[in-house]
């Protein structure tokens, strides 16, 4: 089992950010199912990283925090579906256009 720091003095993570002005440390007790622990730290193990690196990036995933992509676009599958309706959608007018000078005619 891992040792704790005495509580005079506290553990130092390794690369972590200054508490913010709002009061938030980092630090973050988490309560989940075993079962849930079990599959995320499965699935942190397939990605070749710890089990909170894995979590602190999905749950910056859900936010798109830190990813740069902001609301511009999301992910590559939603730009293609976007790209492909618009397609869609100007097929069916030049169509619709076509078929309104047929029938004007």
């Amino acid at each position: 089992m891992a040792s704790r720091a005495p509580v005079d003095e506290p553990a130092v993570d390794v690369g972590a950010e200054a508490p913010s002005d709002d009061g938030h440390s980092g630090r973050l007790l988490l309560r989940m199912p075993r079962t849930l622990h079990s599959e995320l730290a499965r699935a942190a193990e397939r990605e070749g990283v710890s089990l909170n690196t894995y979590i602190n990036s999905a749950l910056a995933g859900t936010l798109r925090w830190r990813s740069g992509a902001g609301d511009s676009g999301g992910s590559p599958l939603v730009r293609a579906a976007l790209i492909a309706d618009l397609v869609l959608v100007a097929v069916a007018a030049v169509v619709a256009i076509v078929l309104l000078a047929i029938a004007v005619l």
